[in-house]
């Protein structure tokens, strides 16, 4: 991080500030990868979830591994692609990642993402979101940003914006705080065919004028409401239309920063960030983001 606000952080984080560094590497290497040209090819392999690979994805990932392995502060990560805890022989912190979120919109040129969960020490089974020390997002639109939450002086936590121009990075917006938004991004739809209580919802949020910001990617449609300062993000389950996000991968590190930000998170139960990671694989129903549509929408995730 190239930004003076930083200084104070550096110092006094500096193993962190390693691995931190070693992100937004791989972000920039992963943004010039995407705009080479055609990266969106299968390579005729899946990961050990089932999940068809793309030549990005693979790209994405080896890019991110090589750079927390040479940063020396990374004892154990773990990745979408690669869904189990690796040694990589530094001290210090292990990292979950998601190398490429919605990389199945690459191909119509949307913005897609990546998702960063960094814990203190060795290991991520058994640990739980609350645990994580920081969490970043990547997003590769127009422009290339990350939305960071790290440890602040006062000892809580603050979320930041940084952009990548001219091959340096540097702190768009520090402090992003969530009020109440009526934006709605309604994932997982389907769902609504087989549980009622989300199918009612839509119809609330459509009869009381929500915006509509739903673009199919986990990252862009929290993006937006990080941008936009307010919102909600849900994405239920139902018999037909289970839960497919990933909690360690995907949704503890968003839980974080939407939270750090004076927003909410909810599995319908508790908040995402208290649910323990004892599978690799777990997968949740989640909504995120405005604290108060969030608590309307949280009993459409009871089924």
């Amino acid at each position: 991080m190239k930004d003076s606000d930083c200084e104070s952080f550096r110092a006094q984080h500096k193993s962190l500030v390693r691995v931190i560094d070693a992100i937004l590497v791989s972000v920039s290497e992963t943004s010039n990868f995407l705009r080479q040209g055609d990266s969106s090819g299968q390579v005729g392999s899946t990961n050990r979830f089932g999940d068809h690979q793309l030549k990005i994805d693979v790209k994405a990932d080896d890019i991110i591994f090589s750079n927390l392995r040479a940063c020396g502060a990374v004892a154990t990560a773990s990745s979408e692609e690669k869904p189990e805890e690796l040694d990589l022989e530094g001290h210090g912190f292990s990292v979950a990642f998601d190398p490429l979120d919605g990389s199945s919109i690459v191909g119509a040129n949307f913005a897609v993402g990546a998702i960063f969960g960094i814990w203190d020490g060795p290991g991520l089974l058994g640990r739980t979101g609350a645990q994580q020390v920081a969490a970043a997002y990547a997003v590769y639109g127009p422009r290339t940003s990350v939305v960071l939450a790290r440890p602040g002086a006062t000892g809580g936590l603050t979320v930041d914006e940084l952009s990548l121009r001219d091959g340096e990075w540097s702190v768009s917006r520090h402090g992003i705080r969530l009020g109440e938004k009526k934006v709605f991004a309604p994932a997982n739809l389907r769902a609504a065919a087989d549980n009622k209580a989300y199918a009612d919802f839509v119809s609330a949020c459509i009869a009381d004028k929500y915006t509509l910001r739903y673009t199919g990617g986990f990252v862009p449609d929290i993006n937006h409401i990080m941008a936009k300062g307010g919102g909600l993000f849900v994405n239920p389950a139902s018999t037909s239309a289970p839960a497919k996000l990933r909690l360690l991968y995907e949704c503890a590190p968003l839980a974080l920063i939407v939270e750090a930000a004076g927003g909410a998170s909810s599995n319908g139960k508790e908040s995402i960030l208290s649910m323990q990671i004892d599978s690799l694989d777990r997968r949740t129903a989640i909504t995120l983001g405005s604290q108060d549509e969030v608590a309307r929408s949280e009993h459409c995730l009871q089924v």
